[in-house]
């Protein structure tokens, strides 16, 4: 007899997010608690929102935008997963994976790259779950800087529209 665990529906890849969902909770509460104080004083006019908004936006845009970007890069390499045939005139069928060092063979799932380069499905997905966002061998960027920029900018100014007393 012990304890039962209740949380075995949820998954271990949702526990940080609920985590981010409470404290971004708390912080749009005590900010409006702040906000609540400082109306009553009567001294809320000496605070421009938008000055605020400018002064949290690198901050909050940084760490959500990474998490933003881990989850829509593991959705788009469910679309570049393949299973390798040898007819499909593919140079990767005979070559080997960098990651296992194992040769890449007809009836293989794999996953090919945007610089071209294929690796067995489970050795890639391995590969990011240590958070690497870079080709094993070239080392290209899976993600352009450019699109994380523009990932840093929507959740932080998403975040803090959501959040904001406007």
């Amino acid at each position: 007899m012990g304890l039962q665990n209740q949380l075995t529906d949820v998954s271990s890849e949702s526990i940080p997010i609920l985590l981010v969902t409470l404290l971004a909770n708390c912080a749009t509460y005590l900010r409006s608690l702040i906000f609540a104080f400082l109306q009553f004083l009567g001294l809320s006019s000496l605070f421009n929102p938008v000055q605020i908004d400018d002064a949290l936006y690198e901050a909050v845009g940084s760490g959500l935008a990474g998490v933003v970007m881990l989850a829509e890069q593991l959705n788009l390499n469910r679309l570049f997963s393949y299973t390798l045939f040898d007819d499909q005139g593919d140079d990767a069928s005979g070559s080997n994976c960098v990651v296992c060092l194992n040769r890449l063979g007809d009836g293989d799932h794999v996953r090919k790259l945007a610089c071209w380069h294929v690796f067995h499905k489970e050795c890639f997905d391995g590969w990011l779950d240590t958070f690497n966002f870079n080709c094993p061998i070239c080392r290209s960027p899976l993600v352009s800087d450019e699109r994380v920029a523009f990932a840093q900018r929507r959740v932080a100014w998403d975040v803090l529209d959501w959040f904001s007393l406007r």
